[in-house]
């Protein structure tokens, strides 16, 4: 095993991250161009038959896609013989995970206890219990999405037939209920849990336990302020007493309150690398730890495990360069009817009520947005492009007499909305006004609800010409806040093409060791676009920067263009192509397709702020190089 190497049509890319009997790779899917994490399962031996026992549990779970679950996509073997190893193969996400000593408030420690319980609703309508809720499983993606990991202990309970014990459970006693302890755990174990969970986000320690190992609700600490009722409920000894994940869904959802309102998860405080369960300190039991770390205990119920020999766990690694979750566009795979119904998930997923989902950014649709018929009071011929630029916008261009006048422009981005106080609401869409200047006008569409994302509008003179930009740009909007209103911004059909450019991450294309050639610049502060179609970084040393961006349109090349091929792509150089100090490199993505054969998918990269004598085509050329290299084969 070395990056590079191959397990089935996964390619290497980084590890191993952690050793001993699980040893954990990062990967690529070669075929969908996919980051994911691949982790070794342990089964009972080699033979092809545990191998399809574990191919068969992975193929349920991989069905099963939800919005906050870490998404399992299948299973791989590899090599021959005694050589024969399993692996899984799993989400990748990034931003760690709660390792039990956070302190949040408790509305926003409410809000991610209400999305774990939105997971344990969906997995307990499927019949399967978690069995191991806890912080330390308790994965926080970038977007402050919680999602529940590593089913290492999940069982299926299926009162419609009698299966063979297969093994015993495991647990961490300082969050199992306490039927769990006699071998017997049930739905309402992982409520329990929960309530336990939800107490160390807000308090760090976990809750007191008395005589049975059932908890003192009575001494449950003050912090816990507008959540006592509700935990105490989780909590209670009896799991007839305690309410269902749907019940504890809604109450931890009214103690959030509006999602827009809490405070950004504080990842760099609260959350820590995933390491795997082999690895985890907290595991220990009454019975005393395996080799693993993990307490077992003897199953007396006649249940199946999920996935059987620790086979599930599930590791996320928040120091690895930063990876995306993509869509899967198969059966059961990507977002699922629970992904549309999460009122929970933020802002990955639909949201109900006063909320706004964006859902999977790869998946919206910018052209929904615009439509040619609010231009014709204008007189001029309108007509809507696609491919004018990246992935994450869509332009309209009014034109008279084959001269192009004015390109309206919807553009998806990523950053903190301005203050609510300066829109002006439509609906759930609030509306902010910029300064017209004279060549162009804007407005920023806010989202109730949604974070981090914002819609820009603009109308843009591109000809010596007059037009009413304030009033065009309007009507754009007027057009946009209507469809908005309506629900969840559209989803593209159909679908980007699986051999799109638009199916990559231009995030993940550059490593620490290609940009060591930028001084100053730390491969892990990045600036990432919507749909990880744009992603930049800054030197903290000089003025350097530098953007890599997927484009789509048209290219004109100017005269000082060279042209080369740099990882056996066709590729231009362009030295001052967007200003002084600047060099632009596009590669194309397809082979043999240059610009001459009209829109063409390119990766650009370009280096800014360089001092003359810093020679930036040279670096922006290497940087292009390595780019171009770590993207699949088309």
């Amino acid at each position: 095993m070395r990056p590079g190497g191959k397990v089935g049509k996964y390619r290497l890319t980084k590890g191993p991250v952690n050793g001993g009997r699980g040893a954990v790779w990062f990967a690529v899917d070669t075929e969908l161009g996919r980051p994911v994490v691949l982790k070794r399962a342990l089964a009972e031996d080699n033979s092809r038959a545990a191998f399809d026992e574990l191919l068969a549990e992975a193929r349920a779970l991989a069905k099963f896609s939800h919005p906050n679950v870490v998404t399992l996509y299948g299973a791989e073997r590899s090599g021959r013989g005694r050589k024969t190893t399993f692996w899984l193969v799993m989400e990748h996400v990034t931003g760690g995970s709660l390792d039990g000593s956070a302190r949040l408030p408790a509305k926003l420690a409410a809000h991610i206890g209400a999305q774990v319980a939105n997971a344990l609703d969906a997995l307990h309508a499927k019949g399967i219990v978690h069995c191991d809720v806890k912080p330390h499983n308790v994965v926080i993606s970038e977007d402050g999405v919680a999602k529940l990991a590593d089913f290492g202990a999940a069982y299926r309970i299926d009162g419609s037939r009698t299966v063979t014990p297969s093994g015993p459970i495991s647990l961490t006693p300082a969050y199992a209920a306490p039927e769990a302890f006699r071998g017997a755990p049930e739905r309402a174990s992982d409520v329990f849990s929960l309530g336990a969970t939800v107490y160390a986000l807000v308090t760090g320690e976990t809750p007191p336990r008395g005589p049975g190992r059932a908890i003192r609700t009575e001494a449950l600490a003050e912090e816990v302020g507008p959540l006592r009722e509700v935990l105490t409920a989780m909590l209670q000894r009896d799991p007839g007493r305690r309410p269902g994940a749907a019940a504890a869904l809604r109450a931890l959802r009214e103690i959030a309150g509006p999602v827009d309102q809490l405070p950004r998860v504080p990842l760099e405080e609260v959350t820590k690398p995933y390491p795997p369960p082999e690895e985890s300190p907290e595991a220990h039991g009454p019975t005393g730890p395996d080799e693993t770390g993990v307490a077992r205990l003897p199953s007396l119920l006649r249940r199946r495990p999920l996935l059987a020999g620790g086979a599930a766990a599930t590791v996320v690694a928040a120091a690895a360069v930063a990876m995306v979750l993509w869509p899967n566009d198969g059966d059961g795979g990507g977002r699922s009817a629970h992904a549309e119904e999460s009122p929970t998930a933020t802002p990955t997923a639909r949201a109900t009520g006063d909320d706004f989902g964006i859902g999977d950014p790869r998946t919206v649709d910018p052209c929904a947005l615009l439509s040619t018929s609010p231009f014709e009071r204008f007189g001029d011929n309108a007509q809507l492009d696609p491919r004018y630029g990246n992935y994450d916008r869509c332009d309209i261009v009014l034109s008279s007499d084959e001269s192009e006048i004015v390109d309206v422009t919807v553009d998806l981005d990523t950053e903190d909305p301005p203050s609510a106080a300066t829109a002006r609401m439509s609906g759930r869409v609030g509306v902010i006004t910029e300064p017209a200047e004279s060549e162009e006008c804007g407005r920023t569409l806010v989202l109730s609800g949604v974070r981090d994302i914002v819609i820009r509008v603009e109308a843009k003179l591109t000809d010596d010409a007059k037009a009413p930009l304030c009033e065009i740009a309007d009507a754009a909007v007027e057009h946009a806040v209507t469809v908005l209103n309506r629900g969840e911004v559209p989803r593209r059909s159909p679908k980007l093409p699986a051999d799109s450019l638009a199916r990559q991450d231009a995030c993940g294309l550059l490593d620490a060791r290609a940009l060591e050639v930028v001084p100053g610049i730390d491969a892990r502060d990045l600036d990432v676009g919507f749909g990880r179609w744009t992603c930049g970084w800054h030197s903290t040393t000089n003025r350097m920067a530098v953007r890599l961006v997927f484009d789509q349109g048209f290219l004109s090349p100017p005269d000082n263009a060279r042209f080369t091929e740099l990882a056996g792509r066709d590729a231009v150089v362009m030295p001052e192509y967007e200003g002084d100090s600047t060099c632009t490199v596009d590669v194309f993505y397809h082979p043999h397709q240059g610009h001459d054969d009209g829109p063409t998918e390119r990766l650009r990269l370009v280096v800014s702020g360089a001092r003359a004598q810093g020679r930036p085509c040279e670096t922006a050329t290497d940087l292009a190089r390595s780019a171009a290299a770590a993207l699949p084969a088309v």
